[in-house]
């Protein structure tokens, strides 16, 4: 049974995009016109699922409906979803791996991270360096620079902007404790987990992912406003 073309439509668009085409339509531009802007790597799939829904400057009035319902559903999500990791097989609710690591091989336009410890025995290790390798796709690390090794993250993710803590003027390294993962500007991990293979596997460990667009995008331009205060770039 074929897919409901509205459902994939607002399953694929970012809230921006749904705004924006919105706008534009709603001004009284060509179809084709209100895509421009949208990346050049997405341009071409929104189209088609547009066509689907048919959604286009020919009925105006429904497609800007149908896009701000779109964005105003997206934007008012705040989905919560809590992960363990536990020895063995004792976690019950979600799996902190299991539950994120795919997410970010999935992501659209961007990962955005943070971690003290990152490990080479990490899943994420490879999950960000398969984000990495899409062309449409931005990969940013905060990593301590001292637990987090900075230099092999950027190795082994040469694509990624790899930030690592720095030291304060007294000489004292800061130490970047955080931990989070942002996919795409809205969907949202926090955990108490390090990436490294007994954090995501034997330790106990708690995270929540949450859809929240305001609040990723409030993070990640908080990390953005301390690249050079409390970060450099590798």
């Amino acid at each position: 049974m074929p897919s409901d073309p509205l459902f994939e439509l607002g399953r694929f668009l970012a809230i921006g995009e749904a705004e924006g085409l919105a706008a534009r339509l709603q001004e009284g531009q060509h179809i084709n016109t209100a895509t421009a802007p949208i990346d050049a790597a997405r341009r071409e799939q929104v189209k088609h699922l547009l066509s689907r829904a048919d959604i286009s400057h020919r009925d105006s009035q429904r497609s800007v409906e149908v896009l701000q319902a779109i964005a105003g559903a997206k934007s008012a999500r705040r989905d919560l979803q809590q992960v363990w990791t536990m020895p063995g097989h004792e976690a019950g609710v979600g799996h902190l791996t299991g539950a994120f690591d795919q997410r970010v091989r999935g992501a659209r336009q961007a990962v955005t991270c943070a971690t003290y410890n990152f490990q080479d025995t990490s899943d994420m290790w490879t999950a960000l360096k398969q984000a990495s390798e899409e062309p449409s796709v931005v990969v940013t690390i905060y990593v301590d620079r001292i637990a987090g090794n900075a230099a092999a993250v950027k190795a082994q993710i040469p694509r990624a902007t790899v930030f690592q803590s720095v030291r304060l003027p007294n000489g004292k390294p800061v130490k970047s404790h955080a931990k989070f993962i942002i996919v795409d500007h809205e969907l949202l991990l926090l955990t108490s987990a390090n990436f490294s293979f007994s954090a995501e596997n034997l330790n106990v460990e708690f995270g929540l992912i949450v859809q929240d667009q305001g609040l990723a995008q409030s993070i990640e331009t908080t990390m953005a406003g301390k690249q050079e205060t409390l970060y450099k770039r590798l």
